[in-house]
């Protein structure tokens, strides 16, 4: 699993009147709390059972460690849906269809897991959004 960006060089600098000074604990939270769930969509990614399917499909099978999902170039139109889509959207699309799952709601714990997984495994890439 790729380690979120290293926010050491904010410890000091104001956040604003609201918010005071970055701490290094402040750091080191928002490393082990993004962390911890890019791992837990792992975790669901690689399992059917996490995702509910009915025929013991997980996403890795379509898309190992995530590849080709191309994160980055959303929103976009996609044909499948007939609209301007989510990643979200392509997640459930697929939850639903080939993993034959129930579909997540946009808050659901492992919606926000698989997301930040799936963006995770492209970090560094740049944004593209549209991009087909």
């Amino acid at each position: 699993m790729i380690r979120p960006e290293d926010n050491t060089k904010l410890i000091g600098s104001g956040q604003s009147s609201t918010y005071g000074a970055v701490s290094a604990q402040d750091v080191k939270v928002w490393d082990t709390e993004t962390y911890k769930q890019a791992v837990y969509g792992s975790s669901v990614f690689h399992s059917g059972d996490e995702l509910g399917s009915e025929i013991a499909v997980s996403c890795d099978m379509c898309h190992p460690r995530a590849a080709n999902t191309h994160p980055e170039t959303y929103p976009k139109f996609q044909p499948t849906l007939g609209r301007v889509a989510l990643l979200r959207d392509m997640i459930n699309w697929c939850i639903e269809h080939p993993v034959r799952g129930k579909v997540l709601a946009p808050d659901d714990p492992k919606m926000r897991a698989l997301e930040s997984y799936i963006l995770a495994q492209r970090k560094g890439v740049a944004l593209d959004y549209g991009k087909r």
